[in-house]
């Protein structure tokens, strides 16, 4: 006997090839029904005997599409109805957003292999995506993820693309991002930032292969926003791109063509190498060879360090440009040091001519700029995320408390530095992109407009507010000025080390244990409860509670948060009592940068205070 399910699966379930894998399954299983996209996951709605609705049930569930994240998952038996075959509904948006964000998706080996072959009529294309690797977080404006609701919108099929997307055995049935050469996103090339090289598609990419072979710096749109290239052998162009960016010694990324290609200059392991190629594709830190099989100006490049960021190309874009170059490329965010990616293309080409010689930009509008994610691999193999963005952001799964905050939409605005915010709604947790350092407007205005936008996609509204208790940091200002707007009382003041003992807990499953723990966090500087400036910090957590039962001693400080920023000056003011050891750090100080610190001395007698210790044993006695 025939009865009506509802099946309804929840999570990162949009923009994987959810739907598509569904209609393939019904149809094996000879299902008459229909599936559908909704703010809330995906809906399945079909007819069969009582066995075979059970086993599509465990299917769905245990064969999903390999970029999908279910987080819940049911099966009812609903009113009878009758279907004539199985179908893609259309989406709906009728209910309230209730699932995870998909990230953007490095390039797939398919499509890779499509751009590479002369015989595929994607054949150099730059914008190949299919159903498993493309834009969507950073593309995405409205849910459910349908190509209306993304900046792809405009963009009509030709007759070739809609046949592929109607085709249930194409593995670009359903793609919302579709496109090939003949309905292609334009692309264009600038001299400067009004006049535009006359020059065909197919001519632009050989233009700019050239150009960087030359000694040149080009600007190019990523997936989420423009990145800076030039050729990383050319000691001339590398240091001339440190001058134009105003970045004296902060290490540059490195793209390669592959992995193979790395190796000759890097010593990868095989979970660095899993990590390249994966779809986060994020820049690995990799250990430098003793010399460079590229040729590539290590020294340079990553002044002063024994690893080299290593990446490989996330978009057709790049993996085209890195094959034509043949070579491997300094690949750096386009920004002036301390600001934001430029990820408008107007932006772009207003400001990046002070720092590029060209400018490529495309016709696919970036709605959410995203730094490229950074990852390292500890000697006993952790992983361990340095950048959170690119490929990673804005989800976080599986939750990793439950409490009371899940009966409110909670906003925590984060830390001063490497800015970034958490949503937590509806049992979802929302971590954003990497958001820079938020001590410029524009940085600001960047993390204004990405929490904006995450409010306006998961259409939600802060109840409760937890901010960074020093009082001088921007976010934690502005998540006062949140709170003020949506009347929800003061927000929540957390101390900055006990966050990072808090986070520490929660990653390993420890907020439950019904055994005391005992952490040390090392974390430069934070503003702390006794309004003294904290960093070096032993917390006692037991019973839901985080005591501070040791710490380092007070001392000096010198010169505000620059003592944050240089050791030396930490230095100086511990052996500050100790003029006789003070000569160990004195060639870190020019004449007349000692000669003034001296002066400061007797200057701050009364100045805030750090801490320091005589000895462990006094830290442990305490």
């Amino acid at each position: 006997m025939l009865y009506t399910y509802h099946i309804h699966v929840k999570g990162l379930v949009q923009g994987v090839g959810f739907r598509p894998f569904i209609y393939r399954l019904a149809k094996s299983f000879d299902l008459s029904g229909w599936v559908s996209n909704t703010n809330d996951g995906v809906h399945i709605e079909f007819s069969a005997p009582e066995d075979s609705a059970r086993d599509f049930y465990c299917r769905v569930i245990d064969s999903a599409p390999s970029n999908a994240v279910i987080t819940a998952h049911s099966i009812a038996q609903v009113d009878q109805q009758s279907f004539v075959g199985f179908e893609i509904a259309d989406s709906s948006s009728q209910k309230e957003p209730d699932l995870l964000l998909t990230p953007d998706i490095a390039i797939c080996p398919n499509c890779k292999e499509e751009i590479n072959n002369s015989d595929n009529n994607r054949f150099g294309y730059a914008f190949t995506t299919c159903l498993n690797c493309g834009p969507r977080y950073s593309i995405v404006q409205a849910l459910p993820y349908d190509r209306e609701g993304t900046t792809m919108s405009e963009l009509i099929m030709c007759p070739s693309c809609e046949s592929e997307y109607n085709n249930v055995e194409n593995r670009r049935h359903y793609s919302q991002t579709n496109s090939c050469p003949e309905c292609s996103i334009k692309m264009h090339l600038y001299q400067s930032g009004i006049s535009m090289l006359d020059c065909s598609q197919d001519k632009i990419l050989g233009i700019v292969a050239s150009e960087i072979r030359a000694g040149r710096i080009i600007a190019v749109k990523g997936m989420g926003g423009y990145l800076l290239l030039c050729d990383a052998s050319n000691e001339k162009v590398v240091s001339l791109l440190r001058e134009r960016k105003q970045r004296p010694a902060k290490p540059f990324a490195v793209l390669y063509g592959d992995a193979n290609f790395a190796n000759a200059d890097v010593i990868l392991t095989q979970q660095e190498i899993d990590a390249l190629n994966s779809k986060a594709a994020p820049i690995v830190l990799c250990q430098r060879r003793a010399s460079s099989g590229n040729l590539i100006c290590a020294d340079i490049i990553a002044p002063g360090l024994d690893k080299i960021g290593v990446m490989l190309p996330s978009t057709p874009l790049l993996s085209l440009l890195s094959n034509s170059v043949g070579g491997p490329m300094i690949c750096t965010s386009a920004n002036i040091s301390g600001s934001p990616i430029i990820y408008k293309d107007e932006d772009a080409l207003e400001n990046l001519f002070d720092v590029a010689d060209l400018v490529l930009t495309y016709d696919r509008e970036i709605v959410t700029p995203q730094d490229d994610s950074v990852i390292q691999f500890s000697k006993n193999g952790r992983k361990i995320i340095l950048r959170r963005s690119r490929g990673l952001a804005p989800n976080y799964f599986p939750v990793p408390f439950k409490s009371e905050f899940f009966e409110k939409t909670v906003l925590a605005t984060g830390g001063e530095l490497k800015g970034s915010f958490a949503i937590l709604n509806k049992e979802n947790l929302y971590i954003s992109q990497y958001l820079g350092d938020q001590g410029t407007l524009e940085s600001q205005q960047s993390y204004a407009h990405t929490l904006d936008h995450m409010y306006q996609l998961v259409k939600c509204r802060p109840e409760k507010v937890l901010i960074d208790m020093h009082p001088n940091y921007s976010v934690s200002q502005y998540g006062k000025k949140v709170a003020l707007f949506a009347g929800i009382g003061e927000p929540t003041e957390v101390q900055h080390h006990m966050a990072h003992f808090g986070a520490v807990l929660a990653e390993n499953n420890l907020l439950k244990s019904s055994a005391p723990i005992l952490g040390f966090i090392w974390d430069g500087t934070g503003y702390g409860t006794d309004k003294q400036i904290w960093g070096g910090e032993i917390f006692r957590f037991s019973q839901n509670q985080i005591s501070r039962v040791g710490h380092l001693k007070y001392f000096p400080q010198l010169m505000g948060d620059k003592m944050s920023k240089e050791p030396r000056l930490s230095g100086l003011s511990l052996l500050k009592d100790f003029p006789s050891h003070q000569e160990i750090i004195r060639n870190a100080f020019s004449e007349k940068e000692w000669s003034f610190y001296q002066k400061q001395f007797n200057r701050s007698k009364n100045s805030s205070q750090v801490r320091w210790v005589d000895s462990w044993m006094d830290l442990l006695a305490s």
